[in-house]
C-alpha cells in the first residue's frame, strides 16, 4: 500500500511536469521530453508492483478463509449479524415406477429384484406415488465469531395421502355406502407411519478462533465429489452422511505444495451400552456409557488446497487455471460390542460381557481427490481405498468366527468441455468399485437366509442371488468397495435397484444444455458391467448347502444399458421444478437368459427454495 500510494505521488509531480516545461528554455524543455519516457516507465514499474503485491494480499486472505468455506460446509463470508438465518426448501415430488423387477420373478435365492405391486411380485408391473418434506436449516448467530446450526425435517417423505383420518360413512357402518373423509391426522401412534412427523437430523456448533474454525456436535459429512463420503445436501436427495464429530480447521498454511488447510478430526461412531438415568427414567436426566471397551471411535485427518468461487472466476476470467486437491485419511477401530443391545427380541442381558464378542475391528480410509479447471475444461479425480481387519466377526460370543481382511477400492474420474458463455456442457464419467467372486453384490449383507424349500434354509446365499453376504467359512476377505448412497448415476439400476455401485464399472456420457436461464435440460447414457459375473443374477452353479454356497459354473458380466434425461427449472425467486424420464435395457448379467422387460420411471418435482 505504501508503495501504491508514493506510485501515485510520482505521477502527480509528473503530469505537473509538462506544464513547468512551457516556462523554461526550449534546451531544457527537450531534456525534460528525453527524460520523460524513462521517468514514466519508472513509475508504471512501481505502480504495477504495487498492483501485484495488493493482488497477493487479497489471496492470501481468500486462502486464509478456506478453513471456512465450502468443503467444511461453513458459509464463506462468515456469519452475518442477524440473530437467526432460516434456509430450507419444501418440496413435493411425484415417481412412477414401471416394471422395476424387470418381469425376472425371484433369483436363486427366493428373492425378487425389486419389490411390485401387491400380487404381481416379481411380475411387470407398476409402482406410483407423491411424496413431500419440508426441510428447515436454521443458523444462530450468538456473534461474529460463533454460531449454532441445525437441520430438521418435518413430514420428511411422507407419502401423500397417508395419515389418513376415519373413513366416515363406510368404516363402522353396516352400509357400503360412498364415504367421505377429508382431513389427514398425525398420531405418534400411526401405523402407517414409519417415521416421526418432525426429526431433527443435525445440530452443531461452529466458532471461529485466531488460528481456524472449530467445529462440533452431530454434523454433515462430505469430501470431494461423494463416492467415500457424501452430505446428501442436493434438493431431489434423499440419504446423507452425518456423524458425531468434533473438528478443527487450522487456516491455510505456506508448504511446498502450496498454501494447505489442515483439519483433524474426531468421530463417536458407537458408544455401545448406555444406562438410562436410576433416579428419573428413561427419557429424562442423562444416560451414561457402561462402558468404554464396547466403544467405536475414529480419529482422521482432511488437507485440502480448495478454492472459494470467487477465487475461481478471478482465474477463470483471467484465463488461468484453477488447481484444486486433497486427502481424506481416517483410521476406525472397535475392541467389542454386545449383540444384545442392538437386538433387544434376544432377550439377553445387554450389560453381561459374557455376551460380548471380541472382534478386535480397525479400518483405514484413504480418499484422494483433485481438480483442475481452465476456461473450458475440468477434470475432477476421487480414488478411494479401505484396509482393515475384523479379528472376530460372529454376531454372537458362543460361536467365534475366523477373522476377516477388508480390502476394497474405488473412484471415479469425471471431465467436461464447455463453450463460452456456459451455455453447452459436453462430458463423460467413469466409475468403479471393487468386488470379488462371491454371489450377489454386497449391498445386502443381511440376506443370509435362503427362502427355499420346506422349511426354508438358513445359510448363504447360492450363485445366481442379487445380494448376499460377501464372505462364509471359505471366502476370508471383503472385497466390495461400495459408493455412497448419495452418490447418484442415474435414475434406475444403481439408484433404485441395486441402490449402490459396487462390484462393478460403468460409463456415463453426458451433455448438459442451458436452454434458457434458469432452465437446464441434462442427457446422459450409462453402461454398467460387473467386475465379476459370479455376483449377478446371471451366475449359476451347484447347489448351495447351510455352510457352502455351492461352486460356480458359468454367467455374464455386461447389466444393463440407460438412458435418462432431465429438465430442470429455476427461477431466481425461489420456486425450482424439475422432470426426469429414465428408461433401463437389460442385458444378460441381469437377464441370465430369462425373458425380461425393460423398466422406465418418471420422476417430478416441485419446490420452493428458502
Amino acid at each position: 500500500m505504501i508503495r501504491l500510494l508514493a506510485a501515485a505521488f510520482a505521477a502527480v509531480l509528473l503530469a505537473a511536469g509538462p506544464a513547468r516545461a512551457q516556462s523554461t528554455k526550449e534546451s531544457a524543455a527537450a531534456k525534460a521530453d528525453e527524460l520523460d519516457p524513462k521517468t514514466r516507465a519508472l513509475v508504471q514499474a512501481e505502480i504495477e508492483k504495487a498492483k501485484e503485491e495488493i493482488r497477493n494480499e487479497v489471496r492470501a486472505e481468500m486462502q486464509g478463509a478456506q478453513a471456512a468455506a465450502e468443503f467444511l460446509g461453513a458459509v464463506e463470508e462468515g456469519p452475518k449479524l442477524e440473530f437467526l438465518e432460516l434456509d430450507g426448501y419444501f418440496r413435493v415430488r411425484g415417481d412412477l415406477f414401471d416394471d422395476f423387477s424387470l418381469g425376472y420373478g425371484v433369483d436363486d435365492a427366493g428373492y425378487v429384484l425389486f419389490p411390485g405391486p401387491i400380487g404381481k411380485e416379481g411380475g411387470p408391473g407398476s409402482l406410483s406415488n407423491a411424496n413431500m418434506r419440508l426441510r428447515i436449516e436454521p443458523t444462530l448467530n450468538v456473534s461474529e465469531y460463533a454460531r449454532i446450526r441445525a437441520q430438521l425435517d418435518v413430514l420428511d417423505n411422507y407419502v401423500l395421502g397417508s395419515s389418513t383420518g376415519p373413513l366416515y360413512d363406510y368404516q363402522g357402518s353396516p352400509y357400503a355406502v360412498p364415504f367421505y373423509a377429508s382431513t389427514r391426522v398425525l398420531s405418534p401412534a400411526d401405523p402407517t407411519a414409519d417415521r416421526d412427523a418432525i426429526l431433527v437430523k443435525r445440530a452443531w456448533a461452529e466458532v471461529q478462533t485466531p488460528i481456524g474454525l472449530l467445529s462440533f456436535g452431530r454434523m454433515p459429512s462430505h469430501w470431494g465429489l461423494g463416492i467415500l463420503t457424501n452430505s446428501g445436501d442436493g434438493i431431489d436427495q434423499d440419504l446423507g452422511d452425518t456423524v458425531d464429530r468434533i473438528q478443527f480447521a487450522i487456516a491455510p498454511v505456506s508448504t511446498p505444495l502450496g498454501r494447505l488447510a489442515f483439519v483433524p478430526m474426531f468421530d463417536f461412531d458407537a458408544e455401545g451400552v448406555l444406562q438410562a438415568d436410576e433416579r428419573n427414567g428413561p427419557g429424562a436426566g442423562q444416560p451414561y456409557d457402561l462402558s468404554n471397551s464396547d466403544d467405536a471411535r475414529t480419529v482422521g485427518i482432511k488437507i485440502a488446497r480448495i478454492d472459494t468461487e470467487d477465487e475461481i472466476r478471478r482465474k477463470l476470467e483471467r484465463n488461468g487455471t484453477s488447481v484444486n486437491f486433497g486427502a481424506y485419511y481416517a483410521y476406525r477401530t472397535q475392541v467389542r460390542w454386545s449383540p444384545a443391545w442392538y437386538d433387544p427380541a434376544s432377550g439377553a442381558d445387554p450389560a453381561d460381557t459374557s455376551t460380548w464378542v471380541k472382534q478386535g475391528a480397525y479400518v483405514n480410509y484413504l480418499d484422494l481427490w483433485a481438480r483442475v479447471r481452465t476456461g473450458r475444461v475440468t477434470i475432477e479425480l476421487e480414488a478411494a481405498g479401505v484396509y482393515g481387519n475384523i479379528g472376530n466377526a460372529a454376531l454372537q460370543a458362543t460361536v467365534p468366527t475366523p477373522e476377516l481382511d477388508i480390502r476394497q477400492w474405488g473412484g471415479v474420474l469425471r471431465g467436461e468441455w464447455e463453450t463460452m458463455p456456459r451455455k453447452l456442457v459436453v462430458g463423460g464419467e467413469f466409475g468403479i468399485a471393487s468386488g470379488d467372486d462371491a454371489p450377489g453384490f454386497g449391498n445386502r449383507p443381511d440376506r443370509l437366509t435362503v427362502p427355499t424349500g420346506s422349511p426354508p434354509l438358513s445359510g448363504l446365499p447360492p450363485y445366481g442371488s442379487l445380494e448376499g453376504p460377501q464372505w462364509d467359512n471359505n471366502d476370508r476377505d471383503i472385497r466390495n468397495f461400495r459408493f455412497n448412497p448419495a452418490y447418484h448415476v442415474d435414475l434406475i439400476l444403481w439408484r433404485e435397484i441395486l441402490g449402490q455401485v459396487t462390484d462393478a464399472f460403468y460409463v456415463r456420457p453426458y451433455l448438459r444444455w442451458t436452454i434458457l436461464p434458469g432452465m437446464v435440460f441434462d442427457v446422459a447414457a450409462v453402461y454398467s458391467q460387473a467386475l465379476y459375473a459370479e455376483s449377478t443374477p446371471s451366475a449359476t452353479g451347484t447347489p448351495s448347502t447351510l455352510i457352502d454356497r455351492g461352486t460356480y459354473l458359468d454367467g455374464s458380466k455386461p447389466l444393463a444399458l440407460e438412458g435418462d434425461a432431465t429438465l430442470r427449472f429455476e427461477t431466481g425467486t425461489g420456486f425450482a421444478a424439475w422432470f426426469s424420464y429414465g428408461l433401463l435395457l437389460p442385458l444378460d448379467g441381469l437377464s441370465g437368459g430369462r425373458d425380461v422387460t425393460r423398466a422406465s420411471t418418471l420422476r417430478t418435482g416441485l419446490a420452493v427454495r428458502f
